[in-house]
């Protein structure tokens, strides 16, 4: 096997000068984060272990509580969902699907991109946003021509400087979906901070424009939308 490497190495000095820099680059990664990961773990038992007997049951009884609640909310938006005889959409956020239903019958299926939850704004300031779960209401349908105004912590997380004049047409794409929870059912835009194609804004869901397109006189004021 030597020969044949050196061989290699005398041959592509350049391309096996680049594989080694990359297996060192990946392994000194491997390293960071299981520093990372150690680091991590003790900070977390440091603190356990500085809190008292009842600190400590109370912080596992609100995880164990809110784990269980939110995943009541999605078997409740799930059940309510195939009973609905109304037009409404589903979000499968585990999945990232968006179904057109009816009393069940999915009508349209749609590929949706989301993010599970992201801490935005400037610390100690920021806040935690996630997917809605539960039932929700469409508030408002607009077009390419709504200037929405972009909120400046969108700004703050993409790394942009902040405008004067935060107002930007299309901004949410050709057409978008207001919920009555603030979250936005969108489709990516072509200027404005949201126009990048891998960023998901967070709390909200991204469809495809012909997608939304299809179904767009389906979508009115006051129809169900449920996150499981």
């Amino acid at each position: 096997m030597a020969p044949r490497w050196r061989e290699l190495r005398d041959a592509y000095p350049r391309i096996v000068s680049g594989i080694v820099l990359g297996i060192a680059v990946l392994l000194l990664t491997d390293v960071v984060l299981a520093y990372k990961r150690v680091q991590y773990g003790s900070e977390l038992a440091r603190l356990r272990a500085s809190m008292t007997e009842t600190e400590r049951g109370r912080v596992d009884a609100i995880a164990v509580s809110e784990e269980h609640r939110l995943a009541i909310a999605a078997e409740l938006a799930r059940r309510q969902a195939l009973g609905d005889t109304e037009l409404h959409l589903t979000v499968d956020t585990e999945n990232g699907l968006l179904h057109l239903e009816r009393q069940g019958a999915r009508l349209r299926e749609m590929r949706v991109r989301l993010v599970r939850e992201a801490a935005v704004g400037t610390p100690p300031d920021d806040v935690l946003l996630a997917p809605p779960l539960g039932k929700r209401l469409v508030a408002r349908v607009v077009d390419g021509t709504y200037r929405w105004e972009v909120p400046e912590w969108v700004y703050v997380d993409r790394g942009w400087p902040s405008p004067l004049n935060r107002r930007v047409s299309g901004a949410l794409g050709p057409l978008a979906v207001f919920l009555d929870s603030g979250a936005v059912l969108y489709s990516r835009p072509e200027v404005g901070p949201l126009s990048d194609a891998g960023y998901i804004l967070p709390g909200s869901v991204r469809a495809e424009a012909p997608d939304l397109e299809a179904i767009r006189d389906s979508l009115q004021p006051g129809m169900a939308v449920y996150f499981h």
